[in-house]
């Protein structure tokens, strides 16, 4: 495995499983140099998913903690994976930003893309008379919003929208008006130089047996010149390097050289996926 970091990973403060300490214990003994706990940011309506305002200041104090006890050879991170949706949190204050879609805006409480499969096909019938392509623009629309925002680096799962898709229950990712979509969203963040998560989350838990973003658009990415950095999207210890090595394969095969990582200096730096 090439990889030595994982900045996607959840905790005890939002929907994890395990502690802050855990998880980054975890991380230690997969033989990763680095890792980053990214909160859930907190939404304007109820959520029973994401870190209240009100703890913000609390994770920041634990993830400081941290970072100052001795780690040998270990760097702690700090992010927060904030959601297009979320207000009034200061991104300036985490080490870096994953930018998501989680939900499509079309309700006073919108409904989830990430929940259940029933809850998204409710949804495309419902709010979309039953046009999943229309679904799928209003998503691609909102990841504009990541594209947009100075303080994002990272894209989260670009294509979520598919985790309850692996048989083609909902969406068809190869029609016409899905693909134009895609693309104008995915060359936005391109061009605003956002670097692309491949995220095996969905894998852990069952639901896909490929990363995020389909190999369609790793090749794309890879046409463009993109930057890619892997996460697994860990909910707990078991999985903050799952499908590590099978996802650089697959980056090998669809014609990338290196994945990146976030150096001390905060810059992306490459780190080749060759021998």
């Amino acid at each position: 495995m090439k990889t030595g970091q994982n900045l996607h990973m959840h905790s005890l403060w939002d929907d994890g499983r395990n502690s802050c300490r855990e998880m980054l214990d975890a991380c230690r003994r997969e033989g990763l140099a680095s890792g980053g706990i990214s909160v859930h940011s907190p939404m304007p309506f109820p959520s029973d998913w994401t870190i209240g305002s009100e703890q913000l200041s609390g994770y920041l104090q634990e993830l400081d903690g941290l970072r100052r006890e001795l780690y040998p050879g270990f760097r702690v991170l700090c992010g927060i994976e904030w959601d297009v949706l979320s207000t009034g949190v200061d991104l300036s204050l985490f080490d870096y930003v994953i930018g998501s879609v989680h939900y499509l805006p079309v309700w006073e409480i919108p409904p989830s893309v990430d929940n259940t499969p029933e809850e998204l096909d409710e949804t495309i019938r419902y709010y979309f008379d039953g046009d999943a392509d229309k679904a799928a623009e209003c998503y691609f629309q909102e990841l504009l919003k990541v594209a947009a925002d100075p303080h994002v680096r990272i894209c989260g799962h670009f294509d979520l929208l598919l985790k309850f898709n692996e048989h083609l229950e909902l969406f068809n990712p190869e029609s016409t008006r899905y693909r134009k979509a895609a693309l104008y969203a995915l060359d936005a963040l391109l061009d605003a130089g956002k670097v692309i998560e491949v995220n095996t989350g969905a894998m852990s838990r069952g639901w896909r047996s490929v990363p995020y973003p389909e190999m369609f658009w790793l090749r794309h990415i890879r046409d463009r010149g993109g930057k890619v950095i892997l996460s697994s999207d860990a909910h707990s210890i078991s999985h903050v390097t799952f499908y590590f090595e099978e996802a650089e394969e697959l980056l090998r095969s669809c014609g990338f050289e290196s994945v990146v990582e976030l150096s001390p200096s905060g810059e992306f730096v490459p780190v080749s996926l060759r021998s």
